[in-house]
Formats: C-alpha cells, structure tokens, sequence
C-alpha cells in the first residue's frame, strides 16, 4: 500500500491540491477526507494528478465523489498533470467524458 501525500497551493480563485501515490481502496478515504478539509465551496479545485501512479475503481469513485460534491457546493473540479498511467485508466473506462482536465 502506498500513502497518499498533499500539497494545498490557495490562489486566487482556486484551490490546487497536488496528490501524490496510490489512490486505492485503502487510501482513496483520505483523499476525500483531505478534500473535506479545504474551503472550496464556489471555487474551483484543481487536483495535480502529476504524482499518482495508480488509480483503482475505488479511486475513480472518489474523484467522482469529489467532482460531484464540488458541483453541488457551486464549484468546479479539474484534473491536472495527470500521469501517464492514470490518464490511460481514465481513457480506458471512459472517465475522460466526465472529468474536465487541464494541463498546468
């Protein structure tokens, strides 16, 4: 298992939470719970994939949670710098129709 790690960046009209590791069964709660923590009700949050390198289903249903949960709090969420390998599990499950991604 590997933990997750997060780095919080405030600007000036959004949020961007870089995660770091594994986002699986056993750490995909911390990143929702991590996500509770910030005040990002009508903002937009940007998640800095850039230094995952696993994402499971249990992971996608938390990004999912994440962007829903922002979109009823009148906010946005992006995905940025995904990696490579999460970018091919999010294409593959067709996630990509869903997510809204950025590239910085």
């Amino acid at each position: 298992m590997t933990e997750l790690t997060f780095t919080t960046d405030d600007q000036q009209e959004r949020t961007v939470l870089s995660v770091a590791g594994e986002i699986d069964m056993q750490t995909s709660v911390e990143l929702r719970s991590q996500v509770d923590t910030l005040d990002v009700s009508h903002r937009t949050l940007v998640l800095d994939l850039s230094g995952v390198t696993f994402v499971d289903s249990s992971g996608l249903g938390s990004l999912l949670g994440v962007k829903k949960q922002q979109e009823r709090a009148g906010g946005r969420l992006l995905l940025a710098r995904v990696s490579p390998p999460v970018a091919r599990i999010i294409e593959i499950t067709r996630m990509d129709r869903v997510f809204d991604t950025v590239e910085d």
